[in-house]
């Protein structure tokens, strides 16, 4: 049975909106002056937490966006608060977040953007290395011209070209394998890609996880289904990024497998097939996952917080959609 279209399947809603109100916006348009201000910016530490940086003072103030609102004087339940909410959803798809900056494309349902050139250099050096043992005489030829290539758009054109000019292999020869590793290439470079913007599946796991505490500890809520239901899904929630991880470590795996040069379009299109399942859970999950982030788990309505329990069991019941390939 095929699977539901990812991009209208089971309409996911902001908590906090006025009816009608589009979100995620446009832009990072905060309201309050101090978070305007030109030289601020967020961007993700090493351990991926968010840290809040101010460029001109170098400033860096590390921050849990559970609580950041209290430390940068928001109000919960406000516009600001919700657009701060929307921060970390925004670095899995940006380097850094300043006021006004537009909201990522893929936040506001739009198709994912091509892989950046770093995905592309550090596939391209996958594949060299898995490829290098089982590469004839003009494959190696190749391979060794390609890893001598600065990275960068067309190194495929100049290492062609430079191991025709220095090896003397034929032109239809070292073309074939030229354009042969760059689909592969390009397509594990989809899979890095794919991975390295999934949503904020981290943030989502420990906000249903705080919510289902405080709605435990609340005597008012602690017998309420919706409390029953949230720590049922609390152990469930992390099975898209479970899925995720599983499904690049084999894409990953099937490429250090190595094989010939002649292997290189079957690779391409397996490492294609990856690049679509990682791109399918993220679309169903992207915007429910920055919805989870702008809970309050004591202050959002608690029908909101139900209608999010909802949505993900809908997904989570779309079981073959986890599973290996």
């Amino acid at each position: 049975m095929p699977r539901p279209d990812p991009s209208t399947f089971d309409p996911v809603r902001f908590p906090g909106l006025r009816p009608g109100e589009p979100w995620p916006p446009d832009a990072f348009d905060f309201s309050a002056p101090w978070l305007r201000h030109r030289d601020l910016a967020f961007e993700r530490g090493l351990s991926g937490e968010v840290v809040l940086v101010r460029r001109c003072e170098s400033l860096r103030l590390v921050l849990d966006i559970e609580t950041a609102h209290s430390a940068l004087d928001v109000e919960p339940k406000s516009r600001d608060f919700r657009l701060l909410r929307l921060v970390p959803s925004a670095l899995c798809l940006v380097e850094t977040v300043a006021p006004g900056d537009p909201v990522p494309p893929s936040l506001r349902g739009l198709p994912p953007p091509p892989p950046e050139e770093h995905h592309v250099y550090a596939a391209t050096t996958a594949l060299v290395a898995a490829l290098q043992r089982g590469a004839g005489e003009a494959g190696g030829a190749f391979l060794d011209a390609l890893r001598r290539t600065p990275p960068g758009v067309g190194m495929f054109e100049a290492a062609a070209a430079q191991c025709i000019r220095q090896s003397g292999f034929g032109l239809e020869r070292i073309a074939n394998l030229a354009r042969g590793l760059q689909r592969l290439a390009n397509a594990h470079a989809e899979v890095l890609a794919a991975d390295a913007t999934r949503p904020d599946y981290a943030g989502m796991e420990r906000m249903v996880a705080a919510t289902a505490r405080t709605m435990s500890n609340d005597a008012g809520w602690s017998r309420d289904l919706l409390a029953h239901g949230l720590r049922q899904i609390a152990p469930l929630i992390a099975r898209p990024r479970q899925a995720t991880e599983q499904l690049r470590d084999a894409a990953a795996a099937l490429l250090e497998a190595g094989g010939t040069l002649g292997d290189a379009g079957r690779l391409a299109y397996a490492q294609g097939l990856y690049r679509d399942r990682l791109t399918e859970i993220s679309i169903f999950w992207r915007r429910l996952a920055a919805a989870w982030a702008s809970v309050h788990p004591k202050m959002t309505d608690r029908q909101e917080i139900d209608m999010l329990c909802r949505n993900a069991l809908r997904r989570l019941s779309l079981k073959d959609l986890y599973e290996p390939l």
